[in-house]
């Protein structure tokens, strides 16, 4: 069994294909109820670990008095409505062009009753795609995401107030016990330390925040009922544990901010001048949010965290690889080669030790591998024998 299976045994991984398939077809005569209900009957699990992870911040809030843990504010309703305009946006218009073309390939030639056919035609498409079934998922799972992100947030941002940054010299000593002796960031040098690599992967890094609603719209329409439970539940699992009670405990701002909270001489300052220089020719947009993000913390605005160890920035790409291997062989390796960049970028533009990408790595792996036995049991075959085709 390999780790992009997820602990879902071989068997299984044979059977998903055919549960999916039934879970769209199901048995006739469902209703739109009885569909919307069953949607919510499976997304229980996430939803309770949502819940759990929202109260113990008001939790928190209620025993510590840290105003910043507000986990459900204007923001959450941003992110969710992003979520679900994304989510909901590309997909129908996808559908619409791919049915307009099917549609006039069948009916060219052909004479009379068009209009009628139409009608038919797309309604026999409507319930194969847009199921109730399907669209309370999406809607449901974007609502569920967004009250995650925005609580992962309050939790990043109290980050300092419950444990000060302590971490970076044992991490950036690390580094270099693990890489020979050397700081990694030299390692790259030779092959990125130049102006057009470290504007390509500046380019590419930026765009992490943006790729994350993309590839949620793209799982929350997956008919896998078992890939997308289980990516949904790392999901969750992962910014939760990785994202906020490992950082908490592993506090750190990483090589970027490394001298302006350690005493002594900074290793990273002349990758820091480098990329100084970079940005006099070519603006590093890097080196704009750690401005932004250290004026934060220092009181000049409002503050949205900072924390290296683990890396989030690597623990999604890894989540995003493993589903992609799980659909199709070229996805995964096109998501691989994204997680190289940004591993490699995290590293390059100074927002992370490499042992944060390396932690993140290993606990995405073995979490995607719990989660995996765990949608095993408890995703059903069918969706509740349900007709999913029904309106």
């Amino acid at each position: 069994m390999s780790l992009i299976e997820g602990g879902v045994s071989g068997r299984s991984l044979a059977r998903a294909q055919v549960d999916s398939q039934a879970a769209e077809a199901g048995d006739a005569g469902s209703s739109a109820r009885e569909q919307a209900l069953a949607s919510l009957r499976e997304h229980r699990p996430l939803a309770l670990v949502v819940a759990l992870y929202v109260g113990a911040c008001y939790a928190l809030r209620l025993a510590f008095g840290y105003e910043v843990l507000n986990p459900i504010e204007r923001s959450t309703f941003v992110i969710w409505s992003t979520y679900t305009l994304i989510a909901l946006a590309f997909p129908i218009a996808y559908h619409l062009v791919r049915f307009n073309v099917a549609y006039m390939r069948s009916r060219r030639g052909s004479a009379g009753g068009q209009a009628g056919s139409l009608v038919r035609s797309w309604e026999s498409y409507r319930r194969q795609h847009f199921s109730i079934f399907r669209l309370t998922g999406v809607v449901v799972a974007c609502a569920l995401l967004a009250m995650l992100m925005s609580t992962f947030m309050a939790y990043k941002r109290a980050i300092p107030l419950f444990n000060p940054f302590s971490w970076d010299p044992a991490f950036a000593g690390l580094d270099r016990d693990l890489h020979f002796g050397v700081d990694p960031w030299r390692l790259l040098q030779p092959f990125f330390g130049n102006v057009p690599g470290t504007v390509a992967i500046d380019k590419v890094y930026i765009l992490w925040l943006r790729s994350i609603p993309l590839v949620i719209a793209w799982q929350v329409w997956s008919r896998d009922r078992r890939l997308r439970n289980q990516f949904l539940m790392t999901f969750a699992v992962a910014s939760i544990s990785v994202g906020t009670v490992l950082a908490t405990a592993f506090s750190s701002v990483g090589p970027c901010f490394y001298g302006l909270v350690v005493e002594g001489p900074d290793p990273f300052s002349p990758l820091m001048a480098f990329l100084r220089q970079v940005d006099e020719s070519v603006p590093v947009t890097a080196l704009a949010v750690q401005e932004l993000l250290w004026n934060g913390y220092v009181g000049k605005h409002e503050f949205h965290g900072i924390s290296a160890m683990p890396s989030m920035h690597v623990a999604l790409p890894v989540l995003y690889v493993l589903a992609g291997f799980r659909t199709k062989r070229w996805l995964g390796w096109a998501f691989l080669l994204y997680l190289m960049v940004i591993l490699v970028g995290s590293v390059h533009l100074a927002w992370h030790y490499a042992i944060d990408g390396y932690v993140s790595i290993v606990a995405v792996l073995l979490l995607w591998l719990v989660t995996g036995r765990v949608m095993e049991r408890r995703t059903p075959r069918t969706a509740s024998g349900l007709d999913l085709e029904a309106s």
